[in-house]
């Protein structure tokens, strides 16, 4: 049997894997004939031999490619297959179609494939002979009705404002709130969830990572701030807003660092800025690696970005993404 799971919802694409593992697992043996092979590093005639061997230890046996509709697809988003001639497009996969009408009744290929054309050649010459299941991001209205379902297979009672809220707080990423909605489980004990328990539990795990995307904004590790800026906007978060949180915490920085320029002391910084603790020994460490100059520099950037937005120059996800690289390539250093 065929299966081809694609598409750009990841979890859903993982589950849809897990259900079939479970139901071919009849024996708790289905992992010695497993067989999970790269696209790129495979040939066609390695992977008929892969299926053409038969189960042991299993009545099943179970192999996976991951990226094959990716390599074979034709056109400016795919890329050729290295391997043989050209031919046609896909070049010798093609002939996969041909051989998976005379596979073992043993055997179960499964090809998983990331947001790839739903027309492409390959696809196309084996959509008859096997399941195909195309898996898309939920749209944001359909968030809430996607929280309740899996809510119910974890035995969660939610209430439809709180599904609601939950979408809205995190977004389409499946990962983050199935994530959620494990925490949200076990804070409930068994109880029915509303608004209140999705505020204190999500807003609060949120907060932690805006911090980080400060953080590694204001310490110069610009990977990981763009990859957490990403992450945030994806889980619905306001672009406008993590501007405006980037612009208070240089603020802060700011007056920090005038206090120490001043020979203010930490007890006194704290009380100015209202911080203490380890926040406050954190605030005072970075402000020592920025002196005035940056932070004045910084705060120009600032500007231009609120001007590019207010303007139309970039959408605000652009310009966020544009100020977030510039601020933290800026390398920081003792002062």
């Amino acid at each position: 049997m065929l299966y081809i799971f694609f598409g750009p919802d990841t979890f859903s694409r993982r589950e849809a894997l897990q259900h079939l593992k479970a139901e071919l697992d009849t024996d708790g043996m289905l992992d010695a004939g497993t067989t999970t092979f790269d696209a790129r590093q495979v040939t066609l005639q390695e992977l008929i031999a892969a299926c053409d061997t038969l189960p042991f230890l299993s009545p099943h046996r179970l192999v996976i490619v991951e990226g094959l509709l990716d390599l074979t697809a034709a056109g400016p988003r795919g890329r050729r297959s290295r391997r043989g001639a050209s031919g046609s497009p896909g070049g010798p996969w093609q002939a996969l179609a041909d051989y998976v009408e005379r596979m073992p009744p043993t055997t179960t290929l499964v090809l998983l494939d990331g947001d790839v054309p739903a027309d492409g050649p390959l696809l196309d010459a084996l959509r008859d002979k096997g399941a195909v299941r195309h898996f898309r991001l939920p749209d944001r209205r359909a968030l809430p009705g996607w929280v309740q379902t899996r809510a119910r297979t974890l035995g969660l009672r939610i209430d439809g404002r709180a599904a609601h809220l939950l979408g809205e707080l995190v977004g389409s990423d499946l990962w983050a709130l199935a994530g959620e909605l494990d925490k949200l489980a076990a804070y409930a004990a068994g109880r029915p969830v509303g608004e209140e328990d999705v505020r204190t539990l999500v807003s609060a795990a949120r907060e932690l990572e805006v911090w980080d995307l400060l953080d590694a904004v204001v310490e110069g590790r610009p990977a990981v701030a763009l990859k957490q800026l990403r992450r945030l906007i994806v889980q619905g978060s306001n672009a406008s807003y993590l501007l405006a949180t980037i612009q208070g915490r240089y603020r802060r920085l700011a007056l920090a660092r005038e206090m120490i320029d001043a020979g203010a002391s930490a007890v006194r910084i704290g009380q100015r800025l209202s911080a203490s603790g380890y926040g406050l020994e954190r605030l005072l460490d970075q402000a020592s690696r920025h002196p005035l100059s940056r932070l004045r520099a910084a705060f120009h950037r600032l500007l231009e970005a609120d001007v590019a937005i207010k303007r139309g120059i970039y959408d605000e996800e652009l310009a966020l993404e544009l100020l977030v690289q510039d601020l933290a390539a800026a390398p920081s250093r003792a002062a």
